[in-house]
């Protein structure tokens, strides 16, 4: 089974175009059905880390970024301090206040 799981994997991963990825998710997740319980919280741990790592790639510290959360005001701008596997260190312009934030929250401004 842990061939099947590459295989989704591998799948996930090989379209760029949005449209497509959403139907080879969608296709993905059929496929995952038929997996064990540990296999697909495996397959869906290693999807996280994928997602996680295709934002973190278009990141760089001193990059300006939005942050889209609705606890913070959308008109604030932060600076990326320091990227860790799981989350990106911001700290906001003109201000000491630091935030720990996943990427996947993270919006590229300049």
């Amino acid at each position: 089974m842990a061939t099947n799981q590459s295989w989704l994997v591998m799948y996930w991963t090989e379209p760029k175009n949005c449209i497509v990825k959403m139907k080879k998710f969608y296709e993905v997740l059929a496929a995952a059905s038929e997996l064990s319980k540990s296999e697909q919280d495996r397959l869906i741990s290693e999807l996280k880390d994928l997602q996680r790592s295709e934002v973190v790639n278009q990141l760089n510290i001193g990059t300006i970024v939005k942050i889209n959360h609705k606890k913070i005001n959308p008109m604030d701008q932060f600076r990326i301090t320091k990227i860790n596997r799981k989350n990106v260190k911001c700290q906001k312009l003109n201000s000491n206040a630091i935030y720990t934030v996943t990427p996947s929250l993270l919006e590229i401004i300049s």
